[in-house]
């Protein structure tokens, strides 16, 4: 397991980090939930029909829970729960939900442990590696992306 990786030269004049060059990760495209689902379950034998079926319910599940305030704890994957975004007021007499709240958005906490050290290993990074993006040269520094 790799995650591909290139250089790319900070540009903002007014980063403290202005001129340096990070390690950025480079996207092999997108994969969805139901392609791996679907892939994993036809392994097994499942119909393609019973793979629709439990996704279908999956996300109609986490919908409901999430809508009816609860954080839905998926084991090995993470805690999904929904927070509002809102302005502040000076008196909590002011507030009103249709003028301030701004939005609702969900937020993930992926599932990771302790390690003994107290730093913390996200359970999807375990065991992943950083390799050059294929075709990369780090000593080429006509790359430079960060406008």
């Amino acid at each position: 397991m790799a995650i591909h990786i290139r250089l790319i030269r900070n540009n903002i004049k007014s980063s403290s980090s202005y001129g340096k060059y990070f390690a950025k990760t480079v996207s092999r495209g997108e994969v969805s939930l139901n392609d791996m689902m679907r892939e994993s379950l036809l392994a097994h034998g499942y119909s393609d029909a019973a793979v629709v079926t439990v996704m279908d319910d999956l996300e109609e599940a986490l919908k409901v829970k999430l809508s009816d305030g609860y954080t839905v704890v998926l084991p090995g994957i993470g805690r999904f729960s929904l927070r509002v975004e809102s302005e502040g007021v000076d008196e909590p007499k002011q507030f009103s939900l249709r003028r301030h709240i701004r939005r609702i958005v969900c937020g993930f906490l992926p599932a990771s442990r302790r390690q003994p050290d107290h730093s913390i290993v996200y359970n999807f990074c375990d065991g992943v590696k950083a390799v050059w993006e294929h075709g990369f040269d780090p000593s080429d520094t006509s790359h430079v992306l960060y406008p």
